[in-house]
């Protein structure tokens, strides 16, 4: 069985991507108020799904204990979220919003325990 001819599909792949490009490029020249609308509609629709994703995790994350080693909390991530990035990404992104930290006591610390501010 010989394979399809990829260079004619990757071509016809680039030019409809050229021609969206050209369009856009047009539509912010003649009608800049339309696509500023459409951008920040888009913004804060990424914006929601962000944060709800954050709250999902606030929510599974106040059900495990105060403090646990990292070996524990590797666990609990894979026992409860089925996350298809990078471990220590999910780590950073708990850390940067406040939902743990790395403390001296070389434990981390779930601050989804912690009454709001």
């Amino acid at each position: 069985m010989t394979k399809p001819n990829r260079t004619k599909a990757r071509r016809g792949w680039v030019l409809r991507k050229l021609s969206l490009t050209r369009y856009r490029q047009k539509a912010w020249r003649e009608q800049p108020e339309r696509m500023e609308g459409i951008r920040v509609r888009a913004i804060a629709a990424a914006k929601a799904v962000k944060e709800q994703k954050n709250v999902r995790i606030r929510e599974v994350m106040s059900a495990w204990p105060s403090t646990f080693d990292t070996a524990t909390l590797r666990e609990y991530i894979l026992r409860d979220f089925t996350y298809k990035g990078k471990m220590s990404s999910l780590i950073w992104r708990m850390r940067r919003h406040g939902m743990m930290q790395f403390k001296a006591d070389g434990l981390w610390h779930n601050l989804c325990h912690l009454p709001a501010e």
